[in-house]
């Protein structure tokens, strides 16, 4: 099953051709003078993700604009990329920038999250995933469609060629509240098997913890071969977006950095988690 591209990422390398031309000081009547198969139209469709980016005429920009031969080849091969989970699109009501996660998280090869208030999705067991998402805004009929989904998500933790890093920061309110005792209490009991995973690491946020980015709320940083590519994604009650600009990316990176030496180290962390865990006997 053919797959398309995440609109997300469409955007980011459509601002990547553009920028590439602007830093050549080429107008846009230089590029289509010299590139075969190009109009002006057409170029404008291009750098504002207005059509569906052929990786062949992609390639002639690149190569046109002298772009670096790493950054070109991730270009490129994103928009060749057959990982991108056809699975998901058998689930026709999903949120469009739910299913853009999803597709993303193949190809990064970096996961960074802070949650306030939730286990996160990438870590939770079923039962607790039912539990929060019926909990929301979303219909019940479609809950059990989610939870499968949510569920699915994990197998870029495991799977045997070049498993998704995870490091996950999050608030010690969340070992305590979100489900029922037993529930909470797998749910910890999963976390710690998912930390043993080598490319997974937990970190928890104690509750005396002082003043810290993560305040500000929750998010996740996806982080791919090439830096200009990082994304980061903001999510609320009703809407959620991406975050593509490099330069607001990079804050948000600093901002985890600053989270991640506030909380507690990892060591520190699985010993509280065990211990919210007994504690729910």
């Amino acid at each position: 099953m053919a797959v398309a591209v995440p609109e997300v990422r469409m955007r980011r390398i459509a601002a990547e051709l553009k920028k590439l031309r602007e830093s050549r000081k080429l107008s846009a009547e230089d590029v289509v003078a010299s590139v075969p198969g190009l109009n002006l139209v057409k170029l404008s469709r291009y750098e504002n993700a207005r059509v569906q980016l052929k990786p062949e005429v992609v390639k002639l920009l690149l190569d046109y604009y002298q772009c670096d031969p790493d950054l070109a080849t991730v270009l490129i091969d994103t928009l060749r990329d057959k990982r991108r989970p056809g699975w998901v699109a058998s689930y026709e009501r999903l949120n469009p920038l739910y299913t853009d996660l999803i597709r993303l998280e193949e190809t990064a090869i970096g996961h960074k999250t802070y949650q306030s208030a939730y286990i996160p999705g990438l870590l939770q067991t079923r039962q607790y995933a039912h539990a929060i998402i019926s909990s929301g805004v979303v219909k019940p009929a479609i809950v059990e469609e989610q939870v499968e989904v949510r569920i699915n998500r994990q197998a870029v933790l495991t799977r045997s060629e070049a498993p998704l890093s995870l490091w996950a920061v999050i608030h010690e309110s969340a070992l305590t509240v979100g489900a029922a005792a037993e529930v909470m209490r797998d749910q910890l009991d999963k976390l710690l098997q998912f930390s043993a995973l080598p490319n997974v690491n937990v970190q928890i946020m104690p509750a005396a913890a002082p003043p810290h980015a993560g305040m500000t709320g929750a998010f996740a940083l996806l982080e791919f071969r090439h830096r200009d590519l990082d994304l980061v994604l903001l999510s609320g009650m009703l809407s959620s977006h991406w975050v593509e600009d490099p330069d607001h990316v990079d804050v948000y990176r600093a901002a985890f950095n600053e989270i991640m030496a506030t909380a507690l180290d990892p060591t520190k962390s699985l010993e509280l988690i065990n211990e919210k865990k007994e504690q729910l006997k």
